[in-house]
């Protein structure tokens, strides 16, 4: 009997251990691995598409334009005395490596105000040439052209209406300077113009005794 109640206790026991066992909570599975979803390749943009393609005003400023040459520019000059009056009496032309020069040379005048010496200039480009006392064009045989202006000077002497100077054209035949010419001569105002195979920028220089305007223009050595 004794050992019949040992056995039913162990039975029981078991039942009990099985259904603690049934109602205990499981661990959880660990979860599964889900793959990220991977872009389809029309999906993904590529380099060429996030950078835009540069514009045709772009590329221009970024290879630089075209260089255009500018064309010459110079400056007017002017210069000699105020005070002074004279007579041309030569004007000279030559070559010198590295430029053409034009020579105009004065002496004393009879106008009763005034001292003898270099009278007062103006050089300047122009484009044409007009005569002071018809206003009309006055041709000279060149590509370019200088204007040389003297003021209180003239060819002719005011006392004596005598001429001091009577070359009015002169061509020199220099590779650069192909004509000098009078354009006016009135009430001692004295215009006279240089032609040229191209323009160039003149040079100016005062000399005295006797007085004289030098005009040096650049040619290649």
């Amino acid at each position: 009997m004794f050992g019949r109640l040992r056995l039913f206790e162990a039975l029981v026991v078991a039942i009990a251990i099985v259904v603690v066992g049934a109602c205990s909570p499981q661990p959880a599975p660990p979860p599964t691995a889900t793959a990220s979803p991977v872009p389809t390749p029309s999906a993904v943009p590529s380099p060429s598409a996030a950078r835009p393609s540069p514009t045709a005003s772009a590329t221009a400023s970024a290879t630089g334009p075209t260089a255009t040459p500018l064309p010459v520019v110079c400056a007017p000059q002017s210069g000699g005395d105020p005070n002074a009056q004279a007579q041309v009496t030569a004007i000279r032309t030559a070559h010198q490596p590295g430029f053409d020069r034009v020579v105009f040379e004065f002496g004393p005048s009879s106008a009763p105000v005034g001292v003898y010496g270099l009278p007062l200039y103006e050089v300047s480009v122009v484009t044409q040439f007009m005569g002071g006392g018809s206003g009309r064009p006055v041709p000279v045989d060149g590509n370019a052209f200088i204007q040389v202006r003297f003021r209180n000077a003239s060819t002719v002497d005011p006392a004596t209406g005598r001429q001091t100077f009577t070359q009015t054209l002169i061509r020199p035949g220099l590779p650069l300077v192909r004509e000098v010419k009078l354009i006016d001569d009135f009430e001692r105002v004295m215009t006279w113009g240089l032609g040229l195979e191209r323009l160039v920028c003149a040079k100016t220089t005062d000399l005295a005794n006797p007085a004289r305007l030098v005009v040096d223009l650049p040619t290649p050595p």
